[in-house]
């Protein structure tokens, strides 16, 4: 019996299982009754009850433990997630359960979704979201009290939906305990265990579950108030950063107000003030004058002009048609705007205006659109443009206010203090000294101020001045200059300007008292030219001059008529075989009646010329003596000039 009794104690410090225990107590019980028998089972239901409460200590002992240790992550985490899984982790080890995790209302949804678990295998349970009026989720937290299920699926406290029902059932829980997060009074989710079998939670261990869930709820509230804290930190570091940003611009915008200004003060040019705005704002600017034509630019190859080739299928002009509308659309506004804008290249233009109206515009071809400062100061550049442009213009017109009435010296009829004339001409680098032409050139009259600024910008010819008087564009220069202005002077209208030019150069005079003459020629010739109406060329004084003094005071009917009493039927005609006559009898009469020059000048065989001869004979009669001939070559030279070309049918 005493050997029994030692079983006992070898047990309790072998820290055996309560099977074993059970098994020494059946043992007991099964032996012959000697007195000792009760005495002995009592003291194995003693090892037992010391055996229970020593395992009930370890347990508390591990829920301290795994409370203290959540309490410590609460401050070595930061992370929300990980403090919550390291929660749902302890707790389904400290319990011994199958599964542990914890759901979290959404008020937004107004329900619960699972946002940490440990132990479950099914995607969709990790997925489920349920709401308050479904399942033990819904009734712990209507309750904000712990209830358990030995029987899930079995138990009808709770509203069962096949949707959760499914997600249980794919993870095989049987057994659920839940106790809810607390926040105050409100509800912030529920922390569950589940077995995959039957069974009964205890009280303590509900108790545990109940303290891990306070700990829970502490590390969302923590973590809220983290996000606050962080979300008003981040705030006040976007704050900081647009007010920095703020700061930078506004310095930015004065210290361009400042250059701005000191280059104005300076006396700087146009220019000078595109590479400015370039190097401020980082792209490439130009300066268009009222004609929108583009006068100056900043010297930036990655920003040139595009030349609208592809745009819009039919138009050459694509860039200026751009450019046009957006310059009336900022005058209009007061502001700039963007002209046209496309990959890896924005053009924005401002409208330059001052006291007596559109004076230009400013452009700027970035590779990105600009900032609402970088705009600012791309404006307050334009005002500055204004400035300079009137500068420029004032001091331009003082250094040329003086060259028309120069000019005007020169032609006059009363000319005064002639001998000084060549000092004051040398002055404009004109030299009287050498033979001079001047050359009259009728246009658009109410445009003339802006085309002579635009023949000042890019017209450049050496040893050639011009100026408007009468209104007219009269050029003075010597005959290398005048041969140059011949064929560029009409290439320049048509190609820059768009306007219809009719000019007349007169023979060099090689006196200053003869121009005068010379200018007066270029004028009656200029009539003359507009009785034949004819333009887009520059015709020489000795062409007309003939025509220019007899038809001075005629209209184009007496022209008519001087060419049908001369030629007769020859000018009547209105075939091409008329035409053909007139051109073999003027090529006759310009070789001097040789007919074998006229024929090869003709291209054609002498047999040939002498057919027509016979027929120009029978058609104008006797028109071969001196008088007659020289009335007749006058009539068909007219009659090429009025047609511009050498004869018409």
């Amino acid at each position: 019996m005493a050997l029994r009794g030692l079983e006992v104690i070898e047990l309790l410090y072998r820290d055996a299982g309560r099977q074993q225990f059970m098994a020494l107590l059946d043992g007991i019980r099964a032996l012959p009754d000697d007195g000792t028998k009760d005495l002995l089972a009592r003291s194995v239901e003693m090892g037992i009850t010391i055996k229970e409460r020593f395992e009930l200590l370890q347990q508390r002992e591990r829920g301290l433990l795994a409370v203290i240790e959540t309490a410590q992550d609460l401050t070595a985490i930061t992370d929300l997630d990980q403090v919550l899984r390291a929660i749902v982790q302890r707790t389904r080890k400290l319990l011994g359960c199958d599964i542990g995790y914890l759901s979290i209302y959404d008020a937004t949804q107004g329900d619960f979704y699972v946002r940490a678990t440990d132990g479950a295998f099914s995607e969709k349970f990790k997925r489920i979201r349920v709401g308050l009026e479904v399942g033990i989720c819904g009734f712990v937290a209507r309750n904000k009290a712990p209830y358990s299920s030995s029987d899930y699926g079995m138990d009808g406290r709770f509203t069962h939906t096949q949707m959760i029902d499914t997600a249980v059932l794919d993870e095989d829980i049987k057994s659920i305990l839940g106790v809810p997060l607390l926040a105050g009074e409100q509800v912030i989710g529920v922390l569950f265990v589940g077995d995959r079998y039957v069974r009964t939670y205890a009280a303590g261990e509900m108790s545990i579950l109940s303290t891990l869930a306070a700990h829970a709820s502490v590390a969302i509230g923590n973590a809220r108030l983290f996000e606050q804290a962080q979300a008003a930190l981040q705030q006040a570091s976007q704050t900081n950063l647009l007010l920095a940003r703020q700061t930078a611009d506004t310095r930015n915008a004065a210290e361009a107000h400042e250059q701005l200004t000191s280059l104005v003060a300076r006396g700087g040019d146009l220019k000078n003030l595109c590479e400015m705005v370039a190097g401020m704002l980082g792209g490439h600017v130009a300066v268009y004058d009222e004609g929108e034509q583009e006068v100056c630019s900043s010297t930036s190859p990655a920003y040139q002009r595009p030349d609208g080739a592809g745009q819009s299928p039919g138009s050459r002009y694509w860039f200026e048609d751009q450019v046009h509308a957006a310059l009336g659309q900022s005058r209009t506004l007061g502001r700039s705007v963007n002209a046209f804008e496309r990959p890896g290249q924005v053009c924005r233009v401002s409208a330059v205006t001052g006291g007596r109206g559109m004076l230009g515009g400013l452009v700027i071809y970035t590779a990105a659109p600009l900032g609402e400062v970088a705009i600012r100061i791309f404006e307050r550049s334009s005002m500055v443009t204004g400035v300079v442009l009137l500068s420029q213009e004032r001091r331009e017109s003082a250094a040329l206010a003086e060259l028309p009435l120069f000019l005007r010296s020169l032609v006059s009829p009363d000319q005064h203090d002639v001998a000084h004339l060549p000092d004051q001409a040398a002055r404009y680098g004109l030299d009287v000294s050498q033979p001079i032409c001047v050359t009259a050139v009728e246009t658009d009259r109410e445009r003339n101020s802006y085309i002579v600024k635009r023949l000042g910008a890019e017209f450049k010819i050496a040893d050639l001045v011009f100026a408007e008087m009468d209104g007219l564009l009269v050029f003075f220069g010597g005959v290398e200059p005048a041969d140059g202005l011949l064929q560029s002077l009409p290439q320049f209208f048509a190609k820059h300007l768009r306007l219809p030019m009719t000019g007349v150069m007169s023979t060099p005079v090689h006196s200053v008292s003869e121009l005068p003459r010379a200018y007066q020629a270029t004028r009656r010739c200029l009539g003359f030219l507009r009785l034949l109406d004819r333009k887009g060329s520059i015709f020489l004084e000795r062409e007309l001059s003939l025509y220019s003094v007899l038809f001075e005071r005629q209209g184009r009917e007496d022209i008519d008529s001087f060419l049908v009493s001369v030629l007769g039927a020859l000018y009547g005609g209105d075939d091409a075989r008329h035409a053909e006559l007139a051109r073999t009898l003027l090529e006759y009469l310009d070789c001097g009646h040789n007919a074998r020059s006229t024929a090869k000048a003709l291209g054609i065989h002498i047999n040939t010329l002498r057919q027509r001869l016979d027929t120009i004979d029978a058609m104008l009669g006797h028109w071969r003596n001196t008088a007659r001939a020289l009335e007749v070559h006058m009539a068909l030279r007219l009659w090429r000039l009025s047609t511009g070309q050498e004869f018409s049918a």
